[in-house]
């Protein structure tokens, strides 16, 4: 019986060593392994592995200290709004 190789896991582990790789760098990496992949299927695997997201309650938090520093939401708001009008 032939060995079977997981070639997603192979994909996954490249594009975790560099996120950023665009699916040809990750086919060239693969390459030189002796692991004969297709760009589609580097596509493939990237639609399914979950980047990491912002992190939306670092920015909840920051934005609670900024209230709080400010004396509340509503004096926080208020100069928020003057910000924007600024800019």
């Amino acid at each position: 019986m032939a060995k079977r190789r997981n070639k997603a896991a192979k994909i996954r582990a490249a594009l975790a060593e560099n996120p950023d790789a665009s699916a040809r760098e990750v086919v060239e990496t693969l390459a030189a392994q002796r692991v004969r992949v297709t760009a589609a299927q580097v596509y493939n695997v990237k639609s399914t592995v979950a980047k990491p997201k912002a992190d939306g309650y670092a920015s909840l938090i920051q934005a609670k200290r900024l209230a709080d520093a400010m004396g509340g939401v509503d004096k926080a708001r208020a100069a928020l709004d003057v910000l924007a009008k600024l800019l």
